[in-house]
C-alpha cells in the first residue's frame, strides 16, 4: 500500500503518534475497501435480486475506474430482466418481456422462452410480439412451443407469425392445429394458408372452398382474392353460380379483387340480384373494372341510405357532393360513415363533419363493425353509452373505439395543412387525452412551422399536465431551443415513485382494423413516461446513464424491468 499511496503513507507515518493517527488508519481502510470492489460482485448482487445494493456498488466501482463499464451494466440490466421473466407475478413477467423489446437485447432468448412458458396468456402474447420482430432461425423453436400453448389465442398468434414468416414448418403446424379444433373454427385458417402461399398451403385453401360450412367456404374465397391467388380464379368463377347468396356476394367481391375482366357478364347478372349485398358487391367490382354505369347505381344505393354503399363511396371518384348531403343526415351512423368516406376522399370539408366523432363528449360514442351476409362488405354502427354496451358486446368496444378514432385522426393528416391544424387545435383544446400521443407524434413528424408553434403554445397549457409533458417531449426531440429537456427531466423525476406501465386492452384477432399481429400498447401516461426515458437514453451519454441508474435505484420496484430495458438501450 505504501507504494500505491506514498503521500498518504508519509502523512500517516508522520502523525502516527498523534490524535490524528486513528483518522489516517480509517482513511487507509476506506481506500483499501474501495480498491477491493469486484465487478463480479455487482452482477452477483443483481442476480440475487439485491438490485439497489448492486447499483450502489456499481457507482463505487464507476468512481474508481473513472468511467462507465458497459459490460457490467449490460449484465446488470439483463439480470433484472431475466429475474422478472421468471417471477411468479404475471405483471412482472409481462413488464420484463415488454422491456426486452424496448432494449432490443440480442441475448434475450431465455427471457422470451420464459415468456412463452408463462401460465399467463398476455405474457405469452407479449413474447410472441417480440418474436415476430426477430430474424433468427432459433425463434422457430419458441413458435412451435407457443403452438402447444393451453390458450387458443396464443396458438393463433403463433400461427399468424409462422405464416407471415413463411416458415418451412408453417403449413404442417397450422394444419395440425386446425384439425384439433371444432370444424366451425376453421373459419380462422384460410387467411393463414393464403398468407403462406406455398403449393401445399394453396392446395389446402382450395380444399376449404368446398368445406361443408358455408362461412369457411366464403372466407377461403375472400382470402384467396385478398392475396391475389388468380390461380384459383376458375374455382371462384364456378362458385359464383351457386345459389347461396353469401357465396355469390363473396365471389362477386373476389372477381373484382382479382381484376377478372372475363367475368364482367357474370358480375352484371349478379348486380341484378334481389339480395342488396350481392348487388353492391357486384357493382363495386364492375366499377373497379372500369364500368362507369356501376358508379351511378352505387350512388343511388347510398342516397337510399344504405350504409354499405355509403362506405363504398370512399373509393368512388366524384362522390363528394353526395357524401356532403349524407353527412348532414339525422341518423348518426349515416353521418359517421359519410364523413369517414369524405375524409378518405381527402376532401377538406370532411374536417367539419368528422370532428363530431373525434371529440368525446357526454354521449360516450363508440363504433361497432357491421358486415354483410357474405362478409365482404363492411361498415360501422355508431352507438352511445359505450361503457354500458361494452359489457354485452363480443368486441372490446372501448379499445375498438379508440382504434377507430386514431384511424380517423391519421386520415386527417391527408387533408390540407390548415384543415389538419384546425383539428389538432380542437383536440388539444378539448383535452382528448386518448388521442394526444398520436396527435403530438403527427405534429412532430410533420415539422411545419405552424405545428411547432402549436406545440410550443400547448407546452405551457395550465391544467393539462399530460398535454404539457407530451408537447415538451416533442419539442425536445425536435431540438427546439428552450427549457424542454429540463422540463422532461422534471416530469420524469416527479413520476419515479409511480408505477410505470399500464397497458391498453388489445383487440381480438378478428376485430382488428387491419390484418396484424398482437400489439402490446401502453396507455397514454405510461407511453409518455417510457418515451421520455427513451429520448434521454438515446443520447447515449454519461449524464443520461447516470440519470437512469438513479431512477433504477430510487424508483418504484415494478418499474425496474422497464428501466433496465431502457438502460440497455442507452448503452448500445
Amino acid at each position: 500500500m505504501l507504494k500505491k499511496h506514498p503521500l498518504l503513507s508519509a502523512l500517516c507515518l508522520t502523525l502516527a503518534l498523534s490524535p490524528l493517527g486513528l483518522f489516517c488508519e480509517n482513511l487507509i481502510e476506506i481506500t483499501q475497501n474501495e480498491e477491493k470492489v469486484n465487478k463480479l460482485q455487482i452482477v452477483y448482487l443483481a442476480q440475487s435480486k439485491e438490485y439497489r445494493k448492486s447499483i450502489d456498488l456499481y457507482k463505487k466501482y464507476q468512481k474508481q475506474i473513472g468511467k462507465h463499464d458497459f459490460e457490467v451494466l449490460e449484465h446488470l440490466g439483463i439480470a433484472i430482466l431475466e429475474q422478472g421473466s421468471r417471477s411468479d407475478d404475471p405483471q412482472m413477467q409481462l413488464l420484463s418481456i415488454f422491456a426486452s423489446s424496448l432494449a432490443g437485447v440480442s441475448s434475450s432468448y431465455d427471457i422470451l422462452e420464459a415468456g412463452i412458458s408463462s401460465s399467463n396468456m398476455q405474457t405469452q402474447l407479449a413474447a410472441l410480439q417480440f418474436l415476430a420482430k426477430m430474424q433468427d432461425d432459433q425463434i422457430d423453436h419458441l413458435l412451435h412451443k407457443a403452438m402447444a400453448s393451453e390458450f387458443l389465442y396464443t396458438r393463433l398468434e403463433a400461427a399468424y407469425i409462422l405464416a407471415a414468416k413463411k416458415s418451412r414448418s408453417a403449413t404442417g403446424q397450422i394444419e395440425g392445429l386446425m384439425y384439433k379444433l371444432p370444424p366451425q373454427m376453421r373459419f380462422f385458417f384460410p387467411e393463414l394458408f393464403a398468407l403462406i402461399g406455398t403449393t401445399d398451403s394453396i392446395g389446402i385453401l382450395r380444399h376449404m372452398m368446398d368445406d361443408p360450412f358455408h362461412a369457411i367456404r366464403i372466407e377461403a374465397i375472400l382470402s384467396a382474392a385478398r392475396h391475389g391467388r388468380d390461380d384459383l380464379l376458375p374455382a371462384i368463377r364456378s362458385y359464383s353460380t351457386h345459389i347461396d347468396v353469401a357465396e355469390q356476394e363473396a365471389c362477386a367481391t373476389a372477381l373484382g379483387y382479382l381484376k377478372d375482366s372475363s367475368s364482367i357478364k357474370r358480375l352484371k347478372k349478379l348486380s341484378r340480384s334481389p339480395t342488396e349485398s350481392v348487388q353492391l358487391a357486384a357493382l363495386r367490382s364492375l366499377y373497379s373494372l372500369g364500368d362507369e354505369t356501376a358508379k351511378e347505381k352505387i350512388l343511388l344505393k347510398a342516397r337510399e341510405k344504405n350504409l354499405f354503399a355509403i362506405t363504398m363511396l370512399a373509393d368512388v371518384a366524384g362522390s363528394e357532393e353526395a357524401l356532403i348531403s349524407l353527412a348532414k343526415d339525422d341518423n348518426i351512423s349515416i353521418r359517421f360513415n359519410a364523413a369517414s368516406s369524405l375524409l378518405k376522399r381527402k376532401d377538406p370539408r370532411a374536417a367539419f363533419y368528422i370532428r363530431e366523432f373525434l371529440i368525446a363528449d357526454s354521449r360516450d360514442l363508440g363504433f361497432q363493425p357491421q358486415t354483410s351476409i357474405g362478409n365482404s362488405l363492411k361498415t360501422w354502427k355508431v352507438i352511445s353509452s359505450t361503457q354500458q354496451h361494452a359489457k354485452e358486446s363480443y368486441y372490446d368496444l372501448m379499445a375498438l373505439s379508440i382504434s377507430v378514432r386514431e384511424g380517423i385522426l391519421r386520415d386527417t393528416l391527408e387533408l390540407p395543412e390548415e384543415s389538419f391544424l384546425k383539428i389538432a387545435r380542437l383536440i388539444l383544446d378539448t383535452k382528448q387525452h386518448e388521442l394526444i400521443p398520436l396527435l403530438v407524434s403527427l405534429l412532430e413528424n410533420q415539422k411545419c412551422p405552424e405545428g411547432i408553434e402549436l406545440l410550443k403554445a400547448k407546452s405551457q397549457t395550465a391544467g393539462a399536465p399530460l398535454i404539457r409533458a407530451y408537447c415538451n417531449l416533442a419539442l425536445f426531440r425536435l431540438k427546439e431551443p428552450g427549457p424542454y429537456e429540463e422540463n422532461v427531466k422534471k416530469w420524469v423525476l416527479s413520476k419515479k415513485s409511480h408505477e410505470l406501465i399500464q397497458f391498453r386492452p388489445s383487440l381480438p384477432w378478428a376485430a382488428r382494423l387491419s390484418e396484424s399481429k398482437f400489439e402490446l400498447t401502453p396507455e397514454e401516461s405510461s407511453s409518455l413516461l417510457i418515451e421520455s426515458y427513451q429520448v434521454l437514453a438515446e443520447r447515449h451519454d454519461e449524464k443520461s446513464i447516470d440519470f437512469l441508474l438513479s431512477t433504477l435505484q430510487e424508483g418504484e420496484n415494478k418499474n425496474l424491468p422497464v428501466l433496465a430495458g431502457i438502460l440497455l438501450r442507452a448503452i448500445q
